[in-house]
């Protein structure tokens, strides 16, 4: 009996163990929710898709690109400072480029619904490798609310990266002089890449450079030839942007990359002792030239130099010249001259057959492509004398054509003589072979 009621006993005391032991859960999880963040996550979207913590599927993403993050909250209480940040773990250069973002403090009152935004850039070196999105909104003194989401990190299927751009002299140029360039790059995404255009410049000096990488390998690196890129003269000291670009994937994709350069002042005394700093130098002799009328024409070499750090275009045409030349220009009357570039345009002077003797000048206007004057050149031509006389290009065209004439007719009596000689030749050795034959018999 006695037996009996300590059994009983001892049941009585389990259930109040029990019971007090529901009793401190229940104390626990109101004092929980009593220090949370009075905020409940009511749906999270990642890069427009909706993803819930029960997903068993992951969101595939693609490393190298940015990821927007929708938080959207309802509001259970009220709080202040409240803040929500979104990020990724694991990655292993997460100290030196982190994979979160995170929100401003703000204040949240009950019965409210905040949306808030987000943008993590997943690096192109990140692994590909399952990961775990964590959404965590929290204050300054309450228990932080954390919810997570699966996510797979996906390579792209085409995509280089600039790694480097190594310049020798590293930083600085001296005006004048030659830079050379290497670009570094590395194939980041899942097919090999062949035909790799790689083009550098330096677009406010107006000088580029280009190479090419036949192949390379998923996951692997290599760097270009050494690209030459002369500076002008008389370039402006400052800094520049030397830009590098990687055409591929048929010239459907490309990336880019800049780096700074420290243009010095030339070392040299060209650009003072041409006094040409900034101003186009346009030379040309002015010395006459002689041209017979109707006859071959004449040549004047105009030299542009343009000293400035952008190219320039000029148009040339020529006046003064109406009813005694004509004239051309080769190899055009338009030309374009990069920074620190000389280029020559020939200007073909041909008097016309009854242009009466003496000198003429005639003048010819350079413009640049805002349609200004830059220099106006006179130059001078004497017109031949003895082909000077109206209707003296006729005779002396006749008495030229009949001694071709004559000449060609000289070529053809040799001719007849040489075929009859070697016919005569022919048919008396043909008679001698018959008379030798007849002996025989």
């Amino acid at each position: 009996m006695s037996f009996a009621m300590s059994k009983i006993g001892g049941w009585k005391n389990m259930r109040s163990v029990a019971f007090s032991l529901l009793i401190v859960a229940f104390l626990v999880l109101v004092a929980a929710q009593a220090f949370a963040v009075p905020v409940t996550v009511e749906r999270v979207e990642v890069n427009d898709e909706e993803v819930r913590t029960t997903d068993t599927n992951r969101l595939d993403l693609v490393r190298g690109e940015d990821i927007d993050v929708k938080v959207r909250l309802n509001a259970t209480g009220n709080g202040s400072d409240v803040e929500v940040e979104a990020f990724i773990s694991g990655f292993e250069f997460n100290r030196e480029m982190p994979i979160s973002d995170s929100t401003p403090v703000f204040d949240v009152e009950a019965g409210v619904t905040y949306v808030k935004r987000l943008k993590l850039r997943v690096p192109d070196i990140a692994q590909e490798d399952n990961y775990l999105l964590r959404i965590m909104v929290t204050d300054r003194n309450t228990q932080e609310l954390v919810q997570s989401y699966r996510l797979k990190i996906d390579v792209p299927r085409h995509t280089l990266a600039i790694r480097d751009i190594v310049t020798n002299p590293d930083g600085f140029i001296v005006a004048g002089r030659a830079l050379l360039v290497t670009v570094r790059v590395k194939n980041m995404g899942e097919q090999d890449e062949e035909g790799i255009k790689v083009r550098v410049s330096i677009p406010d000096l107006g000088v580029s450079a280009t190479d090419y990488i036949d192949e390379l390998k998923d996951g692997e690196s290599t760097s270009t030839e050494e690209l030459y890129l002369r500076i002008p003269p008389c370039a402006k000291p400052g800094d520049y942007d030397l830009r590098a670009v990687v055409e591929f994937n048929e010239g459907f994709d490309k990336v880019s990359s800049a780096k700074s350069i420290e243009v010095l002042a030339s070392d040299t005394a060209v650009c003072e002792a041409l006094g040409l700093k900034e101003k186009t130098s346009i030379m040309v002799s002015g010395e006459a030239q002689t041209v017979s009328a109707g006859g071959a024409g004449v040549v004047y070499p105009i030299t542009v130099f343009n000293p400035g750090t952008s190219s320039k275009t000029f148009a040339f045409t020529a006046e003064g010249v109406e009813g005694w030349a004509a004239v051309r220009f080769s190899p055009s009357n338009v030309v374009m001259v990069g920074p620190g570039e000389v280029k020559t345009v020939n200007l073909f002077l041909t008097a016309t057959p009854g242009a009466a003797k003496g000198e003429r000048t005639f003048t010819v206007t350079v413009k640049d492509q805002a349609g200004s004057v830059v220099e106006q050149l006179v130059m001078r031509a004497n017109v031949d004398s003895a082909a000077a006389a109206a209707g003296a290009g006729a005779p002396t065209d006749l008495r030229r054509y009949l001694e071709i004439g004559l000449v060609l007719l000289v070529v053809v009596l040799i001719i007849l003589a040489l075929v009859v000689l070697f016919s005569r030749m022919r048919g008396k050795e043909e008679e001698e072979g018959e008379g030798e034959a007849k002996t025989y018999y």
